[in-house]
């Protein structure tokens, strides 16, 4: 079976452009030991991409939105709780991930009492730490 079969697309495209075009892309050996590696299937999709709910790199600076369509340089990193950005070619912890400057998506509010941006990134980062714990032993 090929090689890449079972990784998702979004690991095959960093294969494609990395290390096809002889480029290294990011490793975090401290990541994948602590809250380890995702486990996708083959053909999973992932319903909502990191731009639509809200997640912007904290490095790049761009608009999140632009003619009506969304920056798409984020991704799901391989990384529990982690997400890729595409141009810094780096991994960031997902609550790192949420700008405090603009007001959090609308659905997030309807639905749970978080109101402001840090309440939001703070319930990700426990979210994280939850899921980190939940997952040892595994």
């Amino acid at each position: 079976m090929e090689k890449f079969a079972f990784i998702p697309l979004r690991w095959y495209q960093r294969h494609f452009y990395f290390v096809e075009a002889h480029l290294e892309y990011s490793k975090n050996p401290r990541a994948k030991s602590i809250v380890g590696e995702r486990d996708v299937q083959y053909g999973v999709i992932a319903f909502d991409q990191p731009c639509e709910l809200g997640y912007h790199c904290p490095i790049c600076k761009y608009p999140q939105e632009k003619n009506g369509n969304f920056d798409e340089r984020l991704h799901w990193s391989e990384y529990n709780s982690f997400i890729w950005c595409s141009v810094c070619n780096k991994d960031y912890p997902s609550c790192l991930c949420i700008p405090l400057d603009k007001e959090i998506p609308e659905f997030i509010t309807r639905v749970s009492d978080i109101k402001t941006p840090i309440d939001y990134a703070t319930k990700v980062f426990l979210d994280s730490i939850e899921d980190a714990n939940n997952k040892k032993g595994y």
